[in-house]
């Protein structure tokens, strides 16, 4: 069932005129920041973090338009398959490709790592239009209900997803095939991972990058996939890190995350993140917290 259901998202979304998907996924912003309060205290708590010495009114606007974002996302994410490779390919642009092709050609495979900016699931979908075969380290998908049926239409364009429990085996095996690992470094940031500093806090980070750079010698490369304007894109890919010039994959971890950061401040307003990042609540973001529950227009 959950497969039929994404079968017709999917076919709704692409029958829609871009203008007027566009056009909804603004509309629906008021309503996405209302009535979902948990993810704007999220929000609102990194950005306090994120937005040091902002005020209340600054938050609660990048808060809207971070909605916006999302909203787009989801509208851009569900006609992906419905997509053929020249259309999309015509509406991106690349930088830094041949930072990925020249690891690549090492022939050690490469680990991607990326943030939740603008529309990270496009970028998934060029790479395998692109001949890369990926395996994407990924939790629940929108929903759990929809996951499996969200990951059966990624495996049709060669796109692997791996959940967080199947843990490092299998993606060794992938590097050792040359092919492309992708980690999200943002979302679920492990207890048992390594701290970095990460927007001015001590922060517990995903050891995943770092420990199999280590172990299996491949590059990290580093990118993010931001959306220019409705319809248009550009995926950027940093130069390669090599694991022999770290000392530790914590120190390894430490380069990406400040790698991260950087992108996300550059980005702050495409940055889809609706959980609160840091365990530690500062007094900034308490406040955050207490204006949202009095949110104005």
């Amino acid at each position: 069932m959950s497969r039929l259901v994404y079968g017709w998202l999917t076919w709704l979304m692409a029958s829609i005129p871009l203008a007027l998907g566009y056009g909804l996924a603004r509309v629906l912003t008021e309503i996405h920041f209302r009535l979902f309060p948990a993810r704007r205290h999220a929000l609102l708590v990194n950005l306090a973090v994120a937005m040091p010495g902002s005020s209340r009114r600054e938050r609660l606007r990048v808060a809207r338009r971070i909605m916006h974002s999302y909203n787009q996302m989801l509208f851009e994410f569900f006609r992906l398959p419905h997509l053929g490779r020249d259309e999309l390919l015509r509406s991106v642009e690349v930088v830094g490709r041949e930072h990925l092709e020249q690891a690549v050609a090492r022939g050690r495979g490469v680990i991607l790592t990326s943030s939740h900016i603008g529309n990270w699931e496009l970028a998934a979908v060029v790479l395998a239009h692109g001949g890369y075969r990926l395996h994407a380290v990924a939790g629940i998908q929108l929903s759990r209900w929809l996951t499996p049926a969200i990951r059966e239409s990624k495996s049709e364009l060669a796109i692997h997803t791996v959940s967080h429990e199947d843990g490092f085996l299998g993606l060794l095996r992938a590097l050792e095939h040359n092919d492309l690992v992708a980690l999200m470094v943002d979302g679920d940031l492990y207890h048992h991972g390594v701290e970095v500093d990460f927007f001015g806090r001590r922060t517990r980070w995903p050891s995943g990058p770092g420990v199999l750079a280590q172990r299996s010698g491949s590059l990290v490369v580093c990118g993010y996939s931001e959306r220019l304007r409705p319809g248009r894109f550009r995926i950027v890919f940093e130069p390669a890190l090599d694991p022999v010039l770290f000392a530790s994959a914590a120190a390894l971890n430490a380069e990406v995350a400040a790698t991260a950061e950087r992108h996300i401040r550059e980005h702050l307003e495409q940055w889809c993140i609706f959980r609160p990042l840091w365990e530690e609540i500062p007094e900034t973001a308490a406040q955050a917290l207490e204006a949202a529950e009095r949110v104005q227009a």
